[in-house]
């Protein structure tokens, strides 16, 4: 924790000080030099300004590699050659270690945004005496809820992780850190989720912001995974009677597609969305563009030299959809041979894919978050550096919680048990909300529907979301305790995914219809359900392994 320590008293005079206003392009503006926490947080425009910072740069290390990786890789939604990219094909078949450079990307990652946020917290109560205080609770609620959001993915990667909300207290003893139990950091978060829920203003996801229903909507998602089913039910109609949030193409105008693209930056779909800057270069854009286009022909695709196509989408996430009749969400996910984007480069009339497409011995390829020139985007795009927003919450999600939540409770699988796969619901209410999100992908609606239907349809909702390993984390209940916590369900789950590639045997010109699939399976191990704290943090702080109750004030 040594390096987080003393980062975090760094940044206790830098955290908030950035460029005033909302736009866009001051979310990664660092901080003037010149300015200190006794001369900044003076004004409402300052204070307002100060959590920009929590929405982007911090977040970088998680975003793109670590976040693929994390979720499409090891559910088997993707998957890559060995040798592809190491900081991250070691994690299709859950074989990562603690000295795996994604590993630490993500944990170090994750702690930034924990420091970002603690600075903010720990400096501007006493620093903005001049200004309302609602403008100041609001930015408090900000940090709380990002702080929670960290917490959110650290918990569900490394299980037990310590809790720190004031880094000067361990300033002489970093090494001496000991973890907290998963249950005290479920708590932790909740505590912080209730603080934003109360203190952040309500309406204001548009602006890119979190609002008082962006709290909500993750305290219904975090709820869910504890088996709170009440509260996570409770919490998701909050934000459904709030009126805040819709779903793109059923409430207001565009596509699924649209989403992942600038166009869809902010839209009222959005809940939690991480706010990149082209402009900024490496560090400061979404990156995940440069590493999944289409690597073939990824000059023209992205139109600056990059595109490395280093994941294809696995014959079973296709097969899923295939399955599905589900041909929107697809188009949205999944280049398919000879398909056409017209939103991708637009000037020539559109973007046709290559018949020859074939990612990682999968041919298809990637299409979500992947959003063309910088002709495509107003400029707003360069080599590694997309100005897309990448979506921790949207409100689709909102709808699925409201239906497993009623599906749960009449289930009622008991502690540390998940509901059984095929515990059925014909809840006119849980049909309700199911069926909108089906709707809007072009479905037929269901009259009942199980477990494992609701499973597979959050699949399908947020393939390459980076979402899904955690739906298969925790089918299994929720398990406070790492080192006992068993997957039966979910292992048996993995073993049917095939991560494998094709063999083509005719000519060039029919290539992409005469192939051959192969196929590869992977069954994690129980211990394999989380990631190991990786090896440097170890070292530098040997106490990190073991483990003690949280004190909360």
């Amino acid at each position: 924790m040594k390096k987080h320590i003393k980062y975090l008293i760094g940044l206790g005079v830098l955290a908030g000080v950035v460029a005033t206003g909302c736009k866009k392009q001051f979310f990664n503006r660092p901080p003037e030099n010149a300015i200190t926490v006794a001369t900044y947080y003076q004004t409402t425009a300052q204070v307002q300004s100060s959590t920009n910072i929590l929405y982007a740069a911090p977040w970088f290390g998680l975003n793109g590699k670590a976040f693929l990786a994390i979720s499409e890789l090891q559910s088997g939604n993707a998957r890559c050659y060995a040798g592809t990219d190491g900081s991250f094909d070691s994690f299709e078949n859950y074989s990562e270690g603690n000295a795996t450079q994604t590993v630490s990307s993500a944990w170090n990652s994750l702690f930034t945004v924990v420091a970002q946020s603690n600075a903010l917290l720990n400096n501007l109560p006493g620093a903005a005496t001049a200004v309302p205080a609602p403008v100041v609770n609001n930015a408090l609620g900000e940090a709380h809820l990002m702080r929670a959001a960290a917490y959110f993915y650290l918990v569900r990667l490394f299980g037990n992780v310590p809790i720190i909300t004031n880094p000067t207290l361990n300033v002489n003893n970093f090494q001496t850190i000991a973890s907290n139990p998963v249950a005290d950091v479920y708590k932790f978060i909740t505590l912080d989720l209730q603080f934003a829920e109360a203190n952040c203003t309500p309406g204001v996801a548009s602006t890119g912001h979190v609002s008082s229903g962006s709290a909500s909507a993750l305290l219904a998602k975090v709820y869910l995974y504890m088996q709170d089913y009440a509260n996570a039910k409770k919490e998701a109609e909050k934000v459904i009677n709030s009126g805040e949030f819709g779903l793109m193409g059923l409430d207001f105008g565009g596509q699924y597609v649209t989403l992942f693209e600038t166009a869809g930056n902010n839209s009222k779909e959005s809940i939690i969305a991480l706010q990149w800057t082209a402009n900024g270069g490496y560090g400061f854009g979404n990156q995940i563009q440069s590493v999944i286009a289409d690597g073939e022909n990824g000059n023209a695709l992205t139109g600056t030299g990059d595109g490395y196509g280093e994941l294809g989408p696995t014959f079973d996430l296709q097969d899923a959809y295939k399955a599905a009749g589900d041909t929107i969400r697809r188009h949205g996910s999944i280049m398919l041979p000879g398909e056409k984007y017209p939103e991708l480069h637009k000037a020539n009339g559109g973007y046709t894919i290559p018949l020859a497409i074939n990612e990682q011995g999968t041919h298809a390829g990637m299409k979500k978050y992947v959003v063309g020139t910088p002709a495509d985007n107003n400029g707003s795009s360069a080599k590694q550096a997309t100005s897309n927003n990448t979506y921790i919450m949207r409100y689709a999600d909102v709808y699925l919680i409201e239906a497993e939540s009623i599906l749960g409770l009449s289930a009622n699988p008991g502690a540390g048990h998940g509901i059984d796969t095929n515990a059925t619901s014909s809840d006119p209410t849980a049909l309700k909300y199911l069926n909108l999100v089906r709707q809007r992908a072009g479905l037929a609606p269901k009259t009942s529907f199980t477990y494992r239907d609701l499973i597979k349809e959050r699949r399908l909702e947020f393939a390459i979301e980076g979402d899904y390993w955690y739906d298969i984390q925790r089918i299994d209940g929720y398990q406070t305790n790492p080192a006992t916590a068993t997957h039966p369900v979910a292992k048996a789950i993995q073993a049917s995914v095939n991560k494998g590639d094709a063999s083509s045997a005719g000519t060039a010109a029919n290539k992409y219809q005469d192939f051959t699939r192969n196929h590869v399976y992977y069954i994690p191990t129980d211990a394999q359900f989380i990631i190991p704290y990786p090896a440097t943090e170890v070292a530098a702080d040997p106490n990190l392994t073991k483990t003690t109750p949280y004190v909360f004030k």
